[in-house]
């Protein structure tokens, strides 16, 4: 008895010591986890007890350690092999014929037919296999639903909107024509030949007697860098000015260049030849951009894009400037030559050695702010592509565009330096995050790549323009280049109107507005690589517009006090936002709303790598709008989100239909209200076939969602407590340095108003938040996901669950009488499912206390 006894103890510590130190690295589920070892523990013990026959200590430290090693390296394999690189289900058949051969092994074999032995050994190791299988579960789980996801029926929502031919604008005060003359009057029969005239002549009226003035623009395109509108050129409430399309074509506001069809050729430079693929030669044409009167300084330089780069680090910033121009044909952005083509991306190898960037494995770096010129990351590449590579004639302004780290954080830089022996590569700047093997990315501005229809190439140091035309090109197809680097409205004024316009062409932002009461309507935005929109102030309107091909975001509207509360009622509402965020993919919205009390309504939202919405402020209001296909090349984003703040108070996001998120595999989120976001409220939306969440609740305080309808995600809502997880971190965690004691987030909180009169009337909650850091187990330590009402949910999915609910939330918030069904009830649920009409039928039975909206009333009008 004393030799088992010995030999159990040895191979117990033995196996726990080796469980000790995987559980830093692996982080299974820890009751799991915990479980498994001991019964892991229990099989070695009578494994390495048969062997102890003479020396049981000795021999048992020996079996057992060789029983811990094979452990060991069997975790490894699971977790940092079969389940990195192998789906789980993979995994799953492995786990089970791997305890299967045990068995046969240890019966048959080993023990020699003891079977009371061999028994007790077999069948601890059968059960902990099994529980090491149920930690990894969910993933399981997760994999399958994210293979055989399939759509339920797509919404048949939104209007088509026929716009009428505009009237002819026959009362104007002034008149602006192509073939105008800036000596004249201004008047129908001598109108001027510029905007900018036409600008002059009303800030030189005497408004004080006037209700109102008009300036009609007469179809045609008019080139400018900048329309500049200062105080003095604005109106008052009696008198706004309005500046409107005369009603008789197209009127365009052009940053850029449209490229003449003669000033085409084909491709006679013997180096430039030698150089592009022998099966295009004949195909690319060429453009002399110097002899058009277009110069470098137009057209500019390549400098780093997406939000995370870190070019600034980098020779004293040279790396940082405006956007490069960019080519379009028949308004399509045209692709600067890249490999691979298309939406294809190159997956970086082993990192051999992890430069200085800002956040690595341990955390964030000290003295990173300080650091010029940090070393760069090295990665391993491939024989293939160090040759392809080589084969470039020069490194010389080859840029690389990637997610280094994650799917949210994208960066460029140029190609730093190859090692065509080793099989090495750097970018020239550091990523900002730690990197990682399988990152995505390409490179862009290889002329040797120029290999494709709809790629281009720009010789900067002779002022040559080469391109491979796209597919239906002809005679009648429209070439512009993009040059202005400034906004082609620039508005510092009140009271002014600009309908009716199409504006294009910019490298940076088309149209910013400092100022109140100012109307942008019924225009067009297009072509241009910033924002379309920057507007800030009072009472202003986006109103009617479409937006597309935009190189960042939409719209983005400021407005209100924070301090006072007070609104800014300013509204973006009934606008088309499609095809944006083209070259900046991650966190580049359609509509952003800051600031106190502005509102985005009835827009119509669809084709975009990342999210719709986002807001950051007070009592803002997002309502009817219809949001579709975003969110197509991320998972960790939602269609709305807002996060990080608890001192965003009364936010509403209500009657909004979102549906079809998501693609090649990725599972973005409906609504997201990330890291513990506090105080918002949500009911009245739909939101369908989004593949992983429908409304993803991160933790906060008081946040208010009911009577919302979630059809076909994995989980239909989630509610976790990751603010008060964050603490059971360190600084290498990033949750706990946000939330940890005077963490960023209560850092922000504090610098806030919240504990001002004002803001303790409108918003009563701040007077029961605690930060008793020794009084946790409280709803309402802030940590904490308390006092939130999540009731009366429609949620339908296969699964016929909720979701994934915290036991924190549960223990803290009210989460109750919401009703889940799996999809086969759609049909007795709303009106026609099959064919896209998800309105609630008249007696589906559901307990809603508000009338959610039927298809017909969202989006624009």
């Amino acid at each position: 008895m004393k030799k088992y006894l010995l030999s159990i103890i040895a191979s117990v510590a033995a196996v726990a010591a080796s469980a000790i130190f995987y559980h830093f690295f692996v982080k299974w589920n820890v009751a799991l986890y915990g479980l498994s070892i001991a019964l892991y523990a229990i099989a070695a013990g009578c494994l390495t007890a048969r062997f102890a026959q003479n020396r049981p200590v000795v021999r048992g430290i020996v079996a057992g350690a060789a029983f811990a090693a094979v452990f060991v390296g069997f975790t490894y394999l699971f977790n940092n092999v079969i389940f990195k690189e192998t789906n789980p289900a993979t995994a799953a058949a492995i786990v089970i014929a791997a305890t299967a051969i045990f068995f046969i092994i240890y019966y048959c074999v080993i023990s020699k037919g003891r079977q009371k032995k061999a028994w007790i050994a077999a069948i601890a190791f059968v059960v902990s296999a099994v529980l090491t299988f149920g930690s990894a579960f969910g993933d399981i789980q997760n994999w399958y639903y994210s293979v055989h996801y399939v759509r339920v029926a797509t919404p048949i929502a939104g209007k088509t909107i026929i716009r009428e031919p505009r009237a002819i604008v026959e009362d104007a005060d002034f008149y602006v024509s192509p073939d105008g003359d800036d000596e004249g009057d201004g008047s129908i029969s001598q109108p001027f030949a510029t905007i900018e005239r036409a600008r002059d002549a009303v800030r030189a009226l005497d408004k004080s007697d006037r209700n109102g003035i008009t300036v009609a623009v007469k179809a045609g395109e008019y080139r400018t860098d900048s329309l500049t509108f200062g105080a003095e050129d604005g109106g008052t409430e009696q008198c706004p000015v309005t500046y409107c399309a005369y009603g008789d074509g197209e009127v365009v506001l052009n940053g850029g260049v449209t490229l003449p069809r003669e000033s085409f050729t084909g491709v006679t430079d013997s180096e430039v030849l030698g150089r592009l693929p022998a099966n295009v030669r004949e195909k690319v044409l060429a453009v002399d951009l110097w002899s058009l009167g277009v110069t470098a300084e137009q057209y500019g330089k390549i400098y780093a894009i997406g939000s995370y780069n870190t070019a600034a680090k980098y020779a004293n910033g040279k790396w940082v400037g405006d956007m490069y121009c960019e080519l379009f044909i028949d308004d399509v952005r045209q692709t600067i030559a890249r490999y691979p083509n298309g939406d294809e991306y190159l997956r970086t190898g082993r990192v051999i050695s992890e430069g200085e960037g800002r956040e690595g494995k341990n955390g964030v770096k000290s003295g990173f702010d300080d650091l010029t010129d940090p070393s760069p990351d090295v990665y391993k590449i491939s024989r293939s592509l160090a040759g392809r590579i080589g084969s470039w004639a020069t490194l010389t302004d080859v840029w690389m565009f990637g997610y280094w780290a994650f799917d949210w954080a994208d960066a460029s830089t140029p190609i730093g330096e190859v090692d065509y022996k080793n099989r090495t590569m750097s970018p020239m700047f550091v990523s900002r995050f730690t990197p990682k093997k399988n990152a995505p990315y390409y490179f862009f501005n290889v002329l040797e790549e120029l290999d494709v229809p709809g790629e281009w190439y720009l010789d900067r140091d002779h002022g040559v323009m080469y391109f491979y035309p796209p597919e239906g090109f002809s005679e009648t197809s429209c070439v512009e280049l993009s040059l202005s680097t400034d906004n082609i409205i620039k508005c510092d004024a009140d009271y002014l109107t600009f309908d009716g316009f199409t504006i294009k062409g910019t490298r940076g932002d088309a149209v910013s507005v400092t100022g109140n009461n100012v109307t942008i309507e019924n225009c067009l935005i297009k072509n241009v690589a910033g924002n379309a929109l920057l507007i800030d102030g009072y009472h202003n309107l986006v109103y009617a517009n479409e937006i597309t091909r935009t190189g960042k975001g939409g719209v983005i509207m400021r407005g209100g006090d924070i301090t006072t509360l007070t609104a800014g009622e300013s509204r973006a509402e009934n606008n088309l936002v499609h095809d944006w965020s083209e070259i900046y993919e991650t966190y580049q919205p359609a509509f952003t709303l800051c600031g106190v009390g502005n509102i985005c309504a009835h827009n119509e939202i669809y084709n975009s790598p990342h999210e719709a919405i986002t807001y950051e402020g007070n009592n803002h209001l997002i309502e009817y709008n219809l949001i579709h296909d975003v969110n197509l090349l991320t998972d960790d984003g939602g269609a709305i989100y807002s996060g990080r703040r608890w001192d965003w108070y009364g936010n509403v996001v209500r009657y909004n239909l979102i549906y079809d998120l998501g693609a090649d595999g990725h599972r973005p989120v409906g609504i997201y209200m990330d890291d513990a976001i506090a105080g918002q409220t949500i009911y009245g939306n739909i939101i369908i076939n989004a593949p992983n969440i429908g409304l993803q609740l991160g933790g906060g305080q008081d946040l208010t969602v009911h009577d919302n309808i979630v059809i076909n995600s994995y989980n239909p809502i989630t509610f976790d407590d990751r603010g008060l997880n964050g603490l059971s971190g360190d600084e290498s965690n990033s949750f706990y340095r946000h939330y940890k004691q005077n963490g960023d987030v209560w850092q922000t909180l504090w610098a806030s108003p919240w504990q001002s009169e004002t803001w303790r009337q409108a918003y009563p909650q701040y007077e029961r938040y605690s930060d008793d850091f020794s009084d946790t187990d409280n709803a309402d330590f802030v940590l904490n996901p308390g006092h939130g009402q999540v009731t009366r949910n429609l949620l339908i999915c296969e699964r016929k669950t909720i979701g994934d609910i915290s036991d924190a939330a549960y223990k803290y918030s009210v989460i109750e009488g919401n009703a889940v069904y799996k999809n086969k009830a759609l049909k007795t649920l709303f009106v026609d499912p099959a064919n896209g009409d998800y309105t609630l039928r008249g007696d589906a039975a559901i307990g809603f206390d508000i009338d959610v909206p039927a298809m017909s009333e969202f989006g624009r009008y």
